[in-house]
């Protein structure tokens, strides 16, 4: 499922989807939050794989139903690339993780469309809908448990940081000069370029930066750098590792950064870093920005999936 990842999983650091943990719910509390129509089916090969909120709804496309309860149970969001790597995700069945693709689309009733359309109100509804969804057709109960397990700390390396302070922090003037870019929700931006070799990144915060850290390294990276500015700064390494999605990032970068979000990639086994002969990442964030990735352990957030059936299909 790696290669059916986008740009927008490591760029951003929180989304509209990441806001939704504490996002209160704008419509009537009179009624549950629930969407009029939802379609459950085995996944069409043919399809374009796509994933996010769509104006009306929702829409899930070739990817398996792990991907929902991103939205619905995970607290830190899809901005949490790293969520479901390595240990994170427990009690979940093989088909429900990787083994088979569904195609899921979720419809919003008139009656709350109108707060559906504003982008203060979605999140919010978009995880209480999601939940409700899982536990009607899935039959789903999940919590969220805190472990120790091992994690990677981002300092500054010896000699300091090679990067330098943002040139400007203003959204409009990032997005006037670098068009293309995907702009975060807080107000930085990312350009990929070089063949999804290269990333650059304008008026980002170290914040922006561990998501797709821990998405590289396979495990959860808490920035222990003490930098608090925003930076300009480029990475050069294999960014391809994100997805053959990453090439289009320009191209769909004028849409809402919603409409990119994907689903998590399957879990893996965490292993000890690899040495700087067996990968980039370790010896070119050095190299490059005069950080570091140092191992240590950590609280982390981990998702126990409590029980599941499989979907009721249409």
């Amino acid at each position: 499922m790696i290669g059916k990842l986008c740009i927008a999983a490591a760029l951003c650091a929180s989304t509209a989807i990441a806001q939704s943990a504490a996002a209160p719910n704008a419509a009537s509390p009179a009624k549950p939050l629930t969407f009029e129509v939802v379609s459950i089916r085995p996944a069409n090969p043919e399809s374009k794989p796509s994933f996010g909120p769509t104006p009306d709804g929702f829409r899930m496309i070739d990817h398996p139903l792990i991907g929902l309860f991103q939205i619905a149970y995970v607290p830190t969001g899809i901005g949490d690339s790293g969520f479901f790597r390595g240990s994170r995700i427990s009690g979940a069945p093989d088909w429900l993780m990787r083994s088979e693709s569904f195609d899921v689309v979720a419809k919003v009733s008139e009656a709350d469309m109108a707060e559906w359309q504003k982008p203060a109100s979605r999140p919010g509804m978009l995880r209480a809908m999601m939940r409700a969804l899982l536990e009607d057709r899935l039959k789903a109960a999940a919590h969220i448990q805190s472990k120790e397990l091992p994690v990677f700390d981002l300092v500054v390396a010896r000699n300091g940081p090679k990067f330098k302070t943002a040139e400007t922090v203003d959204p409009a003037t990032l997005r006037t000069k670098h068009p293309g870019s995907i702009v975060f929700p807080d107000g930085g931006a990312a350009l990929p370029g070089n063949g999804m070799r290269q990333v650059n990144f304008f008026a980002a915060s170290m914040a922006t930066l561990a998501p797709i850290l821990s998405y590289l390294s396979e495990r959860p990276v808490q920035d222990k750098t003490g930098l608090t500015a925003r930076y300009d700064f480029s990475i050069q390494m294999n960014f391809n590792l994100l997805g053959p999605a990453m090439d289009n990032a320009e191209a769909k970068a004028g849409s809402s950064v919603d409409a990119m979000l994907p689903p998590p990639p399957p879990p893996g086994i965490d292993a000890p870093p690899p040495t700087d002969s067996e990968s980039s990442i370790f010896s070119e964030l050095q190299q490059q920005l005069g950080l570091r990735l140092e191992p240590a352990k950590g609280q982390v957030e981990t998702l126990v999936i409590d029980h599941i059936e499989r979907p009721t299909q249409n």
